[in-house]
């Protein structure tokens, strides 16, 4: 049963890495790449995890531990993800490498251990299967490993607060009435994934707390269940809220850089926020794509898929579609399919062809989301469309 949740945060993770890096015609970001490293390095270190507690780990020893610096770099890549959502990050800021001390000093610290030959390593990693208490008594490298166990979750509740205090800051510096619902949308998903966050540190931390107290907590099923119900609960919350809103990786288009002189200093240059509201070259770019080349038609045609063809990023995509035409995506494509089943619908036409076959020769994938956009736009179903477009027409002729 313990395993299972386990297994399920590992599946969650990998449907997220692979919406984030591998879907097919996808426009992938800078804070895409960053929340992907995210999950893969957590992946690392439930798997090592997984492999202890079910001593699967006794088969492949020399793996042991390869993980636990990796865990000192999710806490920083949560932080560096929500920043750039926020502040809309283009590349990796060299003044963060900073944040890359502490993993830096782990492997550092365990290169003893890592050097050790592997029959030597086999004998190390068998006593700790047996007994996982040994995992924060012995000493793996230069530095003890109980220390080790004190610092996760005082790292991790440092920058879980630098991440809140990002929201709230940006939250009440930008006050943006014209793009206010699409703010709204995003800083819900960041705070969605900071709660999910939050729920993963809690359970380390009593995890921590119950290996501190008792010698032997190790050995109770508490030990296993507790970080597998955090992270299980962590990673369904994220996943299941990622599969829901999908749009929500598009973040904040809106803000944009621009140099200005520094008030301080003559020859420097700072980089200073700012709405972007001259769309009109992505905009005709968006009209060409869809009424000249008419790729609407495209059945299955997604936002990515557009901003691969336009080389426009996902974001501003949606931000112009939301903003300046007034509807969502699907809504905006659906538009224009159904305007081409109307320009093919006549008489003849329904006579030679079927009306699902038309719809599917303006893009629409099956009869259902045909139905379903028709009625939302002119509210009528395609067949009382059709009656009343007959009866026009028995009318014109006579």
């Amino acid at each position: 049963m313990v395993e299972i949740l386990y297994l399920g945060s590992i599946f969650c993770a990998l449907l997220t890495i692979y919406v984030l890096l591998f879907k097919a015609n996808s426009y992938r970001s800078y804070a895409d790449y960053i929340l992907s490293l995210f999950f893969i390095f957590t992946i690392a270190g439930i798997t090592i995890y997984l492999m202890v507690i079910t001593g699967f780990i006794n088969k492949v020893p020399y793996l042991y531990k390869t993980a636990g610096p990796l865990n000192y770099l999710t806490p920083v890549l949560s932080y560096l993800y929500v920043r750039a959502v926020l502040f809309n990050e283009k590349t990796f800021n060299y003044k963060d490498l900073v944040h890359l001390f502490p993993f830096f000093i782990i492997f550092i610290s365990y290169i003893p251990y890592y050097s050790l030959p592997i029959a030597e390593k086999a004998i190390i990693v068998k006593a700790i299967s047996n007994n996982l208490n040994l995992a924060q008594t012995y000493k793996f490298g230069i530095i003890p490993e109980k220390y080790f166990f004190l610092f996760i979750p005082v790292q991790t509740s440092f920058y879980l607060i630098l991440q809140l205090l990002l929201i709230v800051n940006f939250k009440k510096s930008n006050r943006h009435v014209e793009v206010q619902n699409q703010i709204n949308d995003v800083l819900k998903w960041i705070k969605t994934f900071t709660l999910a966050s939050t729920i993963f540190v809690v359970g380390y931390i009593l995890l921590i707390i119950g290996a501190f107290n008792s010698s032997t907590f190790f050995q109770s099923t508490s030990a296993i269940i507790i970080p597998g119900l955090a992270l299980s609960i962590s990673f369904f919350i994220v996943s299941s809220y990622l599969l829901i809103n999908p749009y929500v990786l598009s973040g904040l288009p809106f803000i944009k850089y621009q140099k200005i002189e520094s008030s301080i200093d003559e020859l420097a240059i700072s980089l200073v926020p700012f709405i972007e509201t001259d769309y009109t070259k992505e905009i005709k770019l968006i009209d060409d794509y869809f009424i000249a080349h008419k790729k609407y038609l495209v059945q299955e045609l997604n936002m990515s898929m557009v901003a691969v063809s336009l080389n426009i990023p996902v974001r501003d995509i949606s931000y112009i579609i939301n903003n300046f035409y007034g509807v969502r995506f699907t809504d905006f494509v659906n538009k224009y399919r159904i305007d081409n089943f109307i320009s093919k619908l006549d008489v003849t036409n329904l006579d030679i062809f079927t009306m699902e076959s038309l719809a599917k020769e303006s893009g629409f994938g099956n009869k259902s989301s045909f139905y379903r956009a028709f009625k939302k736009i002119h509210n009528l179903t395609p067949l009382e469309y059709i009656e009343q477009f007959k009866e026009k027409q028995i009318i014109n002729r006579v």
